[in-house]
């Protein structure tokens, strides 16, 4: 059985998934930082990626930004199949066919500059040096291409389709399926700002009262298409307001469990 945790950031995802992986029946894979897991075998490429998004979210650039995130989704399918092997319930925190149907229409939306400039330049330098190195060649090996301006270019117009079609390019993309369950940790916006402000990392490029917002009314939108279009993923909503993180991580594996036993019975 295999369920997608998502949500607007501050909703306390990671925090959910590092508590269930302790517990050890339910495996656990990130979707966008594969480092977060200490075993990952991707754990350097991974946390090269996050500086590149780091140096995405200084520059303030879309394009940058959207191309980082789909190297950081390419390493998701490994992850799964990897995780999948010893049998267990998986559990992922996003998940790279859920997450891209609420943030590509957000960033399209976006304001924004179609040309690069001196930008594409700029980030690159604005990465350690044997970090960009692996960038690169890991966005040579799933692009054929080093620019990663014309990948984020393309995210762009990918966003424009219809969600069947969305999901059908980043299913062929990336190699991997939808879940059986999506559970979206759901979370005020004001409440999920002022979490995201106390990280000491900083705050990413949508971290802003507009495109949090944005971004929560694109997740409904697109579970409600999911429920209507692929009835057999279900779709489930934890409200995390004023629950602490011990009663939302109970809340999920309660969603998990029940979903694993009805998957068997049938």
């Amino acid at each position: 059985m295999r369920a997608a945790v998502v949500g607007i950031d501050g909703t306390g995802k990671t925090t959910v998934l590092r508590r269930m992986r302790e517990r050890g029946d339910i495996a656990v894979v990130h979707a966008i930082r594969a480092h977060d897991d200490p075993h990952s075998p991707y754990a350097a490429l991974s946390r090269a990626l996050a500086g590149a998004s780091a140096a995405a979210d200084t520059l303030g650039r879309v394009q940058l930004k959207l191309a980082v995130l789909y190297l950081q989704l390419c390493l998701y399918g490994p992850t799964e199949r990897q995780a999948s092997r010893n049998g267990r319930p998986l559990v992922s925190d996003r998940h790279p066919l859920i997450d891209p149907l609420a943030y590509l229409p957000m960033f399209a939306r976006a304001e924004r500059e179609d040309a690069p400039g001196a930008d594409v330049e700029a980030w690159w330098r604005g990465q350690e040096p044997r970090d960009a190195r692996a960038v690169r060649d890991w966005l040579v090996a799933r692009t054929a291409s080093a620019d990663p301006w014309s990948l984020g270019t393309d995210l762009l117009y990918r966003a424009t389709r219809p969600p069947q079609d969305v999901l059908d390019h980043l299913s062929r993309s990336f190699g991997v399926t939808l879940p059986d369950a999506v559970v979206l940790l759901d979370l005020p916006v004001e409440d999920a700002l002022e979490r995201t402000r106390d990280r000491e990392s900083g705050g990413e490029l949508h971290e802003t009262a507009n495109l949090l917002s944005l971004a929560r009314q694109h997740y409904d939108t697109a579970l409600a298409w999911l429920s209507r279009a692929r009835p057999e993923v279900s779709v489930h909503r934890v409200d995390c307001r004023g629950r602490t993180a011990a009663e939302v991580t109970e809340a999920v594996r309660a969603v998990v469990t029940r979903e694993g036993k009805d998957r068997a019975r049938h």
